[in-house]
């Protein structure tokens, strides 16, 4: 067979076979372009997994009418112009391939209207030479790019499609990916007519905001105990979270990586991250991140892979090591705070003048007579040194809460002390004195001990924590009325609990730190019910929230030796068993 050029159509296709591998990699480059736009909004809409329809709708800068015709040509972009371009790319798309590749193997219109034209316009191309016909069309500022019938032309590749929800599944990966790459686009998802995902523009970059499109995208578990670092040297940044090791999943859905805002699957830095958790993961676990590497763009070259997958890093080795010591040493920090906990010297601190709660004088973050918030801020320039550490930003770690409970204590030497031989479901310990033995009831003691500190904290006006999620209760499944909550609003204030009304429903967006954890729908609801019966009520529904019903043994230690100095060592939590009397015959 001699050698011929190959006709446009069949380049286009060949081409498309490494830029559109599924309708999920359409999704992908059509994003990107959007975002290369300047779109601070997506409306992405998807019926059949993508293999019927995909339309992406956006507000960014839009297409010039005399350059639509080019748009859809292949190697046409605004992204680069000459060589040196290519050696610093900024953009995420800079190929110029991505709308011809996708036109050849489906029914593409693309309809785009820029802010200083007064009309918009609409382009596609069809038959054996891709010629482009353009027509007027009705469109506001921005791009909409509607793709029909992908492979419809090429059998061979249509077939090999899996189910919708397995496609869809792929595209909503790729959303994911982006949503957590550009925090301040506004992204909205509907599949088949139905809104399945919405993820709200972050405006300010507050922690609060970021971890609330994290636990969109992550799930809420990971957001809210991520450990958060940043680290930098010389012209490399590197920030983000990391899964704590006993907290890692067991499989590995949530690992992302981003290169200059470039979502990744890179193996350098999925190996130095993995090098750096072997020695904390247990086999059936895998390390759990979502980060971002910073580096100056010629450092960098994102055109080694058809998909821009991976990067090749003029330093490789450099920027290995650099990842693997930064996530060693959060680790590591963090291992040591873990021990630091149980460390007997931390608690040796807490004598009977002081609270075990963080001191009144100091003003807590979300205190109800003070609107204004204190919320450390995540964006990169923001950080100060000190926050290159751990920062669990959403944690119990202060405030009010069960989770600060000690883990360990110092014994005096006082042999006549009642001292801890074990402890039972939790909540009990079997103490003995000398040749005495009873059961203590551990929650009991808390109980006792933390109903002051509550109260004198109530009395102030409690701390609260932000919700990730904002819960909404509506009224109308209650026995409760909007009036009658009302009456007790500013009671539920003074707990730390803030809320705003929705018509008939509350919408609850921060909670006392002991009931965050809990239902937070009967957690308010139970509120409600003390606020009818008294002061008195509410901090015993609070009291009974904070104290901890599973111990282990070194923080029932630490509960006894607080029963006996505090508490005088009542009578009215012991239960004394009767050692039975032997003959010694």
């Amino acid at each position: 067979m001699p050698i011929k050029q190959l006709p446009v159509e069949l380049a286009n296709q060949i081409a498309a076979g490494e830029v559109v591998e599924r309708p999920a990699s359409i999704v992908k480059e059509l994003i990107e372009n959007a975002l290369d736009a300047d779109a601070s909004q997506l409306i992405i809409d998807i019926e059949a997994g993508g293999a019927k329809r995909i339309r992406i709708r956006d507000n960014g800068s839009g297409i010039p009418h005399d350059e639509l015709a080019l748009a859809l040509s292949r190697h046409a972009t605004s992204k680069i112009a000459d060589i040196d371009d290519l050696e610093a790319i900024t953009s995420l798309g800079f190929r110029g391939e991505a709308l011809a590749s996708i036109s050849s193997v489906s029914r593409l219109r693309l309809v785009s209207k820029p802010s200083a034209q007064s009309e918009a316009w609409q382009a596609w191309a069809e038959g054996k030479d891709m010629q482009v016909k353009i027509e007027p069309a009705s469109h506001p500022d921005g791009t909409t790019v509607d793709i029909q019938d992908v492979f419809y032309n090429t059998p061979a590749r249509r077939k090999f499609l899996r189910t919708d929800k397995t496609e869809f599944g792929h595209i909503d990966e790729v959303i994911k990916r982006i949503a957590l790459s550009r925090w301040d686009v506004e992204i909205t998802v509907n599949h088949n007519g139905k809104r399945v995902r919405h993820y709200p523009a972050v405006r300010e970059q507050q922690q609060t905001h970021l971890r609330r499109r994290l636990a969109k995208v992550c799930g809420s578990a990971f957001a809210q105990d991520a450990l958060y670092f940043q680290q930098q040297a010389h012209d490399i940044q590197i920030e983000g979270w990391l899964a704590a090791p006993e907290q890692c999943r067991h499989q590995g859905d949530v690992q992302y990586s981003f290169v200059n805002g470039r979502m990744m699957k890179d193996k350098l830095i999925n190996h130095a991250i993995r090098q750096a958790y072997e020695t904390y993961l247990t086999a059936e676990r895998v390390p759990t991140f979502a980060i971002y590497l910073s580096l100056p763009a010629d450092q960098v070259d994102v055109n080694v892979h058809p998909a821009k997958h991976e990067v090749r890093f003029h330093q490789q080795r450099q920027v290995h090591d650099f990842i693997l010591q930064t996530v060693k040493q959060l680790l590591f920090n963090h291992s040591q705070t873990q021990v630091q906990t149980e460390d007997i010297e931390q608690y040796d601190t807490h004598s009977t003048e002081t609270p075990l709660y963080p001191s009144q004088t100091h003003t807590a973050n979300h205190q109800y007579q003070r609107p204004q918030e204190s919320v450390q801020r995540l964006s990169a320039p923001d950080l100060t040194a000190r926050e290159s550490s751990v920062v669990k930003t959403v944690s119990n770690t202060q405030g009010l809460g069960a989770s600060i409970l000690p883990n360990a204590v110092q014994l005096d030497g006082d042999v006549r002390q009642w001292r801890v031989v074990d402890v039972f479901k939790g909540r009990f310990a079997l103490i003995r004195r000398d040749e005495q033995a009873a059961w203590l009831d551990l929650v009991g003691v808390q109980r006792k001990i933390l109903a002051p500190q509550i109260q004198q904290q109530f009395q102030q006006g409690m701390a609260g924590q932000p919700l990730l999620v904002e819960q909404k209760i509506n009224l109308s499944d209650t026995s409760w009325q909007k009036k009658q909550v009302l009456q007790y609003s500013e009671l539920l204030a003074q707990c730390g609990v803030k809320f705003y009304w929705q018509g008939q429903a509350l919408i609850v967006e921060q909670m006392p730190s002991m009931l965050r954890r809990k239902h937070i729908a009967n957690s308010v609801l139970q509120l409600l019910s003390a606020c009818e019966q008294g002061t008195d009520e509410i901090i015993a529904l609070l009291a009974d929230a904070a104290a901890e019903s599973s111990l282990s043994k070194s923080q029932a230690d630490y509960w006894c030796q607080q029963w006996q100095r505090q508490l005088n060592s009542t009578s009215l939590l012991l239960h004394e068993i009767k050692v039975p009397h032997i003959n010694e015959a």
